[in-house]
């Protein structure tokens, strides 16, 4: 399944697809979050007893190692866990050839991270969206995706809600994916190698915004989050003063967002 997510509903004049690929049109209503809901609002309108996972891509990321992710024998004996809610390859940064660094699940005040190479099946608290493999049951136990949020975090709010439920989430370090974030650089700090988003002022905002409110939303029940989500910004911000330009416009529009975020109340949590 396709879903075309152009505000104008333009498909490219080049694509050719099978003819058993369906293809949506959602004109970025709800940002992505409403491209996946509107996917899902499919499946349970046309296939409501078929296929009991379903797998999320966006097209910034290659695919190649699907097939064997998919298919190797510790993703299928992972899944038949009543507390597996998802498990996804290791992403790779396209841009800087850094691996993403998973956050260990949370708990307490103290966020421990898992170094950025391994190679085995490891509990995580967050998963970015794309090559992600859910079970179909617990996206529907969990509710749709908060469109309020539109873009950034969506993610990470579908993964706590999944943690508040019990479920665990899994990385399997085996199998990695090159993915796309922004326009990632990285650069040096205190002798370590960091890489910033790279992500335009109205981007910034939402970040700001949508981490204020995720804070609000789950920091009672995970006070862990509420550190990583603050430390989150303080790295936002020291990356946009290390490795980007459009500096002052960037910052104005990262804290006006957080000041938002503090102002406004986010909408309840969906589902």
């Amino acid at each position: 399944m396709i879903v075309n997510n152009h505000p104008q509903g333009h498909w490219p004049a080049d694509l050719r697809l099978p003819p058993d690929v369906v293809r949506l049109d959602n004109q970025n209503q709800g940002g992505l979050a409403g491209a996946y809901n509107r996917a899902l609002r499919w499946l349970d309108e046309h296939a409501a007893d078929r296929w009991p996972f379903v797998l999320f891509v966006d097209d910034d990321s290659q695919p190649q190692s699907l097939e064997a992710f998919l298919g190797d024998p510790n993703t299928l004996a992972a899944f038949r866990n009543d507390d597996c809610g998802a498990i996804a390859p290791a992403y790779r940064e396209r841009q800087t050839g850094l691996r993403g660094q998973y956050v260990q699940p949370l708990h307490g005040v103290s966020v421990r991270f898992w170094p950025r190479e391994f190679a085995d099946l490891r509990p995580v608290s967050f998963l970015i969206n794309s090559m992600s493999c859910w079970k179909r049951e617990v996206l529907h136990r969990l509710g749709p995706f908060d469109e309020t949020l539109a873009v950034d975090h969506i993610d990470t709010d579908m993964c706590l809600r999944a943690q508040r439920a019990g479920l665990r989430l899994l990385v399997d370090g085996s199998h990695e994916f090159l993915h796309r974030i922004g326009e990632r650089r990285a650069y040096r700090f205190l002798g370590r190698t960091f890489q910033t988003g790279g992500h335009d002022p109205d981007r910034r905002f939402q970040i700001g915004r949508n981490t204020v409110w995720l804070i609000r939303r789950h920091g009672w029940q995970f006070p862990s989050f509420a550190v990583l989500a603050l430390s989150r910004l303080a790295y936002e911000t020291l990356g946009i003063l290390k490795a980007e330009a459009q500096k002052g416009a960037k910052l104005a529009a990262l804290w006006r967002g957080i000041g938002v975020g503090l102002w406004r109340r986010p909408r309840a949590r969906p589902g």
